[in-house]
C-alpha cells in the first residue's frame, strides 16, 4: 500500500477527516496531504486539517483538533449537552492561566482558570456530525455558570438549572464536590436548595 492509499484508508476509519499529527504518528510523510489536495482528492479545512471533498464541515470538531489543550464551556457545553435551545453566538472554551491564545479567533469567548482546576469535570461528547469534542460535564458547568452568573443571560442561566434540577443524570454530590473545589459552594447550594 503507497502512502497515498494509506491516507485514503485513514480518512475512511476517521469519518472522512484527516490531520497532519495522524499522518505523522502513522510514519506517511505530511507532503502526501498537499498533493493529494492539488490533485482535488482532499480539501483542507484548515491548518493541518484535511476532508474528503464536500464532506461536513463541524465546527466544534475542527476547531479541538486545531486547540487540542481547549475545553467546551459555559453555553458551548449547554449547547452541547442539549441544555440550551439557542446556537451560541459565539464558541465558549476554558484553558489554563498561562496557555498562549494569541492566535485563536476574537469571535471565540475564552476563560481562563488555574492549571490545577482546568482538567476538572473534563468528559467528552458526540457533536451533531458525531465526532468527539472535549467539554466539561453538566456538573462542572452549572458551577461555572454559577460563579459568572452576572455575565450569563437571565434566560439562558435559568433554562440550564431548571434542565439540571429535572434532570434524572443529575449528580448532586459532585455538584458540590466540584463547587466545593472551585470555593463556591455556598452559591450552588443556596440556587439548589431553591430549585429542589
Amino acid at each position: 500500500m503507497d502512502y497515498q492509499e494509506r491516507v485514503l484508508h485513514l480518512l475512511e476509519k476517521s469519518g472522512g477527516i484527516v490531520t497532519t499529527s495522524m499522518l505523522q504518528s502513522e510514519k506517511i510523510p505530511t507532503v502526501y496531504l498537499t498533493r493529494m489536495n492539488r490533485k482535488g482528492i482532499i480539501e483542507r479545512v484548515d491548518r493541518g486539517i484535511y476532508r474528503i471533498p464536500g464532506g461536513v464541515y463541524d465546527e466544534y470538531f475542527f476547531f479541538s483538533l486545531k486547540y487540542p489543550k481547549i475545553i467546551y464551556s459555559y453555553t458551548s457545553a449547554l449547547y452541547l449537552f442539549g441544555y440550551t435551545d439557542q446556537i451560541p453566538e459565539n464558541i465558549e472554551i476554558t484553558v489554563y492561566s498561562g496557555y498562549n491564545a494569541s492566535r485563536i479567533n476574537k469571535d471565540v469567548k475564552i476563560h481562563y482558570i488555574k492549571k490545577e482546576y482546568h482538567e476538572l469535570g473534563k468528559t467528552s461528547i458526540e457533536t451533531m456530525f458525531s465526532n468527539v469534542v472535549p467539554v466539561y460535564n453538566i456538573e462542572r458547568t452549572i458551577c461555572d455558570l454559577v460563579s459568572e452568573r452576572d455575565k450569563i443571560e437571565v434566560e439562558v442561566f435559568a433554562k440550564a438549572i431548571q434542565r439540571y434540577t429535572s434532570s434524572k443524570g443529575r449528580d448532586l454530590n459532585l455538584l458540590f464536590e466540584y463547587a466545593k473545589k472551585l470555593k463556591i459552594l455556598d452559591k450552588v447550594r443556596d440556587i439548589m436548595e431553591v430549585q429542589l
